[in-house]
């Protein structure tokens, strides 16, 4: 939760340092392209992460609980843009890669080495 109101807080202070740009693929698929102004990264970026870290702890020092938790929760609303962003995501999901290892087992009263190997499915992997 913590790294999202931090990427939310720099994104809002400047719109120019994060932005995605929406298109298709040849198939007909969405897909986005994330763009990260790394120039401005040390500058604005850095500003507006001190500022933002400066006001929560001062909150956090006085003990304004209400204000905290006002303040915090505006970072950590999920916009339009970022909607779009995590159903594309979702959309081009690819399945969990199965990593398989083999084994070599020697054969039952000799010395013949036998290379076992497994396949490619949940059934392989148990």
């Amino acid at each position: 939760m913590a790294q999202w109101v931090i990427f939310a807080a720099v994104r809002e202070a400047d719109p120019t340092l994060i932005s995605f740009d929406f298109s298709k693929t040849a198939e007909g698929k969405d897909t986005f392209t994330f763009r990260l102004d790394r120039n401005k990264l040390r500058t604005s970026g850095f500003k507006a992460l001190s500022e933002f870290l400066h006001k929560l702890h001062v909150y956090k020092s006085i003990g304004d609980f209400e204000s905290a938790e006002k303040f915090f929760n505006h970072y950590s609303e999920v916009d339009a843009e970022l909607l779009k962003v995590r159903e594309i995501v979702i959309a081009n999901k690819k399945p969990r890669r199965l990593e398989l290892q083999p084994n070599l087992q020697m054969k039952a009263g000799s010395l013949e080495i036998e290379y076992k190997d497994y396949p490619d499915s949940f059934t392989g992997v148990i």
